[in-house]
C-alpha cells in the first residue's frame, strides 16, 4: 500500500513518466525470446460471455441465440524484469485496426505540428447532434481523449494532412505505418494495423520519452491518458472499438504505474456487440489482479 495521498501520487507519476525505473537503457519488445505464453489466462476470457450481433437484428420471429465465450488476447510487460507475458502469442503478434487507441499518436502529432497548442485549447462543437451525448459539446485534449471524441480527432487529421501524417507515423514506427484509406478515418476502416506487442513497444517508448516527438508533447499526451489513480497504482490508458472490422475488435492499452515498477498492457478481443465493451477493462483487470499487479 502506498502511504501518501492521491495528490502526491499524481505528482510522483509525472516524475515517473520522464524517468526509467530499473531500466538504464531502453529495450525493444521485438525479440520473441522476451515473451512467455501462459494459457491459464484463457479461463478469464471463457468466464465471460458476449451476445452475438445478429441477436439484435431478429425482429419478426425473435429466436434465442447462444451467447459466445469471449475471445481475445492480453499482453503484459514487466518493465523491471524486461519480460513479456501473453495468453496467445500468435494473436499478440496479429495486426488489427487500432481504432481509438490511435488517439494517442494522433494527439502527439497534432501537438508536434501545432494543430493543437496545448491541453487547454478548446475545440468548439460543430453543432451536429450525434448518438454519443458527450460528443455534443466543446472539448479540449483532455476531455477529447477521455470521451474518445471521434469528430475532434478527425479534424486534427484533416489539419495534419496526408503527407505529414504519413511521415510522422513512419517516424513513430507505429504498426504497419499504412495510412491508406480516408485521411480522417483510416484508423477506423483503412489500411493501418497494429498488434498488441507493437502497442506495448510504442507505449514503452512513450513512457520513456523515446518517441520522435518533443518531451513536452509526450508529457501532455501522458497527462491526457490518465484513467485511474488511487493509493495503490495509477493507470494511463486508452480504449478502442474497431466497429467496422469483421469481427469488431475492442482494445484497451496503457500501463500501470506502481511505486517501484511499471507494467504495460495491451488487450484486444472480438466484440460482437457494443454491450460487450466493458469486458475490455474487466478482463484486463482480472489478469492484472491474477498476476498481483493490482490488488
Amino acid at each position: 500500500m502506498r502511504s501518501f495521498a492521491i495528490s502526491t501520487v499524481l505528482v510522483m507519476s509525472s516524475l515517473l513518466a520522464s524517468s526509467i525505473i530499473a531500466a538504464p537503457t531502453f529495450a525493444s519488445t521485438a525479440a520473441k525470446t522476451e515473451w512467455q505464453e501462459t494459457r491459464s489466462w484463457d479461463a478469464i476470457f471463457t468466464q465471460h460471455q458476449v451476445e452475438p450481433q445478429q441477436a439484435k437484428q431478429l425482429q419478426a420471429k425473435p429466436q434465442k441465440t447462444k451467447p459466445q465465450q469471449a475471445s481475445g488476447v492480453v499482453v503484459l510487460w514487466n518493465e523491471n524484469k524486461q519480460q513479456g507475458y501473453t495468453n496467445n502469442l500468435k494473436r499478440a503478434n496479429q495486426g488489427f485496426l487500432p481504432a481509438s487507441t490511435f488517439k494517442i499518436p494522433n494527439s502527439l502529432i497534432a501537438l508536434e505540428l501545432g494543430v493543437v497548442k496545448d491541453e487547454h485549447q478548446v475545440f468548439k462543437w460543430d453543432g451536429k447532434s450525434r448518438d454519443i451525448a458527450t460528443w455534443n459539446r466543446d472539448h479540449n485534449l483532455i476531455t477529447g481523449m477521455k470521451y474518445s471524441v471521434v469528430p475532434v480527432y478527425q479534424e486534427f487529421a484533416r489539419q495534419i494532412g496526408e503527407a505529414r501524417m504519413s511521415k510522422m507515423i513512419a517516424s513513430f514506427d507505429y504498426g504497419n505505418e499504412d495510412i491508406s484509406g480516408n485521411l480522417d478515418s483510416f484508423w477506423l476502416d483503412g489500411g493501418i494495423r497494429i498488434s498488441a506487442t507493437e502497442q506495448i513497444d510504442f507505449l514503452r517508448r512513450l513512457y520513456h520519452n523515446k518517441i520522435h516527438a518533443s518531451e513536452r508533447s509526450q508529457r501532455i499526451v501522458k497527462q491526457a491518458m490518465l484513467t485511474e489513480a488511487n493509493s495503490d497504482y495509477i493507470i494511463r490508458a486508452k480504449t478502442g472499438y474497431a466497429v467496422r472490422a469483421e469481427p469488431s475488435i475492442g482494445w484497451w492499452v496503457g500501463w500501470v504505474e506502481l511505486d517501484d515498477n511499471v507494467w504495460f498492457f495491451a488487450m484486444n478481443m472480438d466484440i460482437p456487440d457494443a454491450a460487450g465493451l466493458p469486458l475490455r477493462q474487466a478482463i484486463t483487470k482480472e489478469v492484472l489482479k491474477l498476476e498481483h499487479v493490482i490488488p
